[in-house]
């Protein structure tokens, strides 16, 4: 059984579903970065939330919100 990328869109994602990701989950962003996630990061800074998704060969996604 394939399993499908979660697509990720900066403008409309929100804190809940970022919560949701899972390690070993599949990701894929709207600039075509894509892969199965290997580590998260999660920092609060001055009001704001960075998430720091790893992804196996594929680098990093951040998000800010």
């Amino acid at each position: 059984m394939e399993k499908t990328a979660t697509i990720i869109k900066r403008a409309s994602i929100n804190v809940n579903q970022l919560d949701s990701i899972k390690i070993g989950d599949f990701l894929s962003d709207e600039y075509g970065k894509s892969g199965k996630v290997s580590e998260i990061e999660k920092i609060k800074r001055h009001g704001e939330y960075h998430y720091y998704i790893k992804l196996l060969k594929s680098g990093t996604i951040l998000i800010i919100l």
